[in-house]
């Protein structure tokens, strides 16, 4: 029932592109995955510092919320600088410097207007102590200072703790993220922005204890699950149900620009600025999801995919003839030598970027112009990208029927972030191990075994939510085992471990992650407080574990 031949399964594409290119990249290099390197000092000294005013200011926003004030302004702003908590790249220091003083100034106003309210009501209302002096915006001294506040923090807490905040801060920025694009579609009002900031009000309290914060983080878990939903909804909505489409890896001659991030709206909002000129767009990594959407095939500019190693973005930028724009939320790590040639429409530019403001795009189009572009079409490979939603469903709806008839105990889900080269060795032995009686949905790896359904989508994580909601429908999974190897890291990984438990998953692996991803203490309490898990160097094992 499951065999899929080409004749029947368009998702049987076996072009493994990237793997023309895999002998030039060293996948053990903890820079390659994802693009993730250490964190620069000065850097994370001077986030500690917009982690400090962003929660005092979210304090004194909560506690006017609770009062009957409302300021959704000022509520947009917070969400905007909680999307860039945690940024992995060097940013310009003096626009960074600028953003700070402006926070400070609005957290002492909301400050000041709480005071005023406490006053008139003869409430006593209590004030946040500052550890941190803003007598002059000097760098040095948010520097100096945002490390004694990271010592002060790091002696305040036990390590639990610790690692307790920065799973709550991925879940905040991660949702955070979702949530600026979610607004970008509709004007109405979305609840769940509050209970970010609810839950991001809580790391102002020395006196929250390891299991208040647990069931926090557990609380929190189908809030951010709901903006997940939610976005994707909009998303079909604005631009057409993802259907499948096979998309070029490829150039044509002409001036070109490559987009790379996971904003759609700012993706649309160039296609448009280009409509009218003869410059070439390509997508670049997990933009790639643009070409699954049909409104995006409305644009004649819109060539098709550029991406030469499916792990290093240092490569493919260096390797492209023309500007690069990284939209919002992009999250890689970008070298010098890139300076000068890289536009964003991002909160916080990296250092030597260009800033895109109001959707203005004439600077990044004369850069465009200006480029030595490409002098000759070059053609790499073909992917698919999408699902055809009613093919999908017929499989797994004579999937449902093979669970419900006893004939299959446990149920595995391969991929979600999928495509990871490095651990094809490890699922191809998991193949060869399966039992009979356990059924494969892979995203990763083609098969013909029987019990092996795979489909060939690039890059789209909304397919197994899809899936597994569906099975979800007509199977009890407290009955069915249902686990799950996520093949990649990225910056919404921990959002996804908990989104998965939503939807029932009980085992969940994750894959090794770089420590800008996932730190090794944080690893170590996911699996002990929460029970996820990691795979190891035997898959036979992790079988039979599960």
């Amino acid at each position: 029932m499951f065999n899929k031949s080409p004749d029947t399964n368009p998702y049987n594409n076996s072009n493994r592109w990237w793997q023309t290119y895999s002998d030039s990249i060293n996948y053990n290099n903890e820079c390659a995955i994802d693009g993730f390197c250490s964190i620069d000092p000065i850097v994370y000294s001077l986030m500690e510092i917009l982690l400090y005013e962003l929660k005092q200011i979210t304090y004194y926003y909560v506690k006017m919320q609770e009062l009957g004030y409302e300021n959704k302004d000022l509520k947009n702003q917070i969400i905007n600088y909680l999307s860039i908590i945690l940024i992995g790249y060097e940013f310009d220091r003096s626009e960074f410097q600028d953003i700070l003083e402006k926070i400070h100034n609005e957290k002492e106003s909301v400050k000041e207007s709480f005071i005023a309210v406490c006053e008139k009501r003869n409430m006593d209302c209590q004030i946040l102590k500052s550890n941190i002096k803003f007598d002059k915006f000097d760098l040095t001294s948010m520097v100096n200072q945002g490390e004694q506040q990271a010592i002060r923090r790091n002696i305040a807490v036990n390590s639990n703790i610790r690692n307790l905040y920065e799973i709550i801060l991925n879940l905040i920025k991660s949702a955070s993220i979702r949530l600026i694009e979610l607004k970008s579609y509709t004007d109405d009002y979305v609840p769940e922005e509050d209970a970010i900031l609810k839950l991001f009000n809580n790391l102002n309290f020395s006196s929250m204890t390891e299991n208040k914060l647990i069931k926090k983080v557990n609380d929190f878990a189908k809030v951010n699950f709901d903006i997940h939903k939610k976005l994707h909804q909009q998303k079909e909505e604005y631009f057409g149900k993802i259907s499948l489409h096979d998309v070029k890896i490829e150039v044509k001659e002409g001036k070109s620009i490559l987009v790379s991030g996971q904003n759609l709206k700012d993706f649309e909002n160039l296609l448009e600025a280009v409509k009218d000129t003869d410059i070439n767009v390509y997508t670049h990594d997990g933009m790639i999801v643009a070409h699954a959407y049909p409104k995006f095939a409305e644009y004649k500019n819109l060539k098709g995919h550029f991406q030469m190693s499916i792990d290093s973005v240092q490569f493919d930028f260096a390797s492209f003839k023309g500007p690069v724009l990284v939209v919002r939320n992009f999250q890689y790590l970008l070298d010098r030598l890139y300076r000068g040639r890289i536009f964003t429409t991002g909160l916080l530019a990296g250092k030597g970027m260009t800033k895109i403001k109001n959707n203005d795009f004439s600077s990044l189009i004369r850069a465009a112009e200006n480029s030595c572009g490409y002098a000759n079409e070059h053609k790499i490979a073909t992917v698919k990208v999408g699902y055809d939603e009613d093919f999908v469903m017929q499989k797994v709806d004579a999937l449902i029927e093979r669970i419900n008839n006893k004939e299959i105990k446990h149920l595995i889900f391969i991929g979600l972030l999928n495509h990871a080269h490095v651990h094809s060795e490890y699922f191809s032995l998991m193949e060869e191990y399966l039992p009979d009686d356990y059924f494969v949905i892979s995203t990763i790896l083609p098969s013909s075994k029987e019990n092996v359904l795979y489909f060939n989508s690039f890059f789209n994580s909304s397919l197994i939510y899809k899936i597994l909601a569906h099975i979800k429908k007509h199977v009890d999974f407290e009955k069915l085992p249902v686990s799950l190897f996520i093949t990649t890291c990225n910056l919404h990984t921990i959002s996804h471990l908990f989104n998965l438990r939503q939807l029932g998953v009980k085992n969940i692996y994750l894959p090794d992650c770089t420590a800008n991803v996932i730190t090794p203490g944080m690893l170590n309490f996911l699996k002990g407080k929460f029970g996820f898990k990691q795979v190891s160097n035997n898959p036979k094992k992790d079988l039979g574990e599960l």
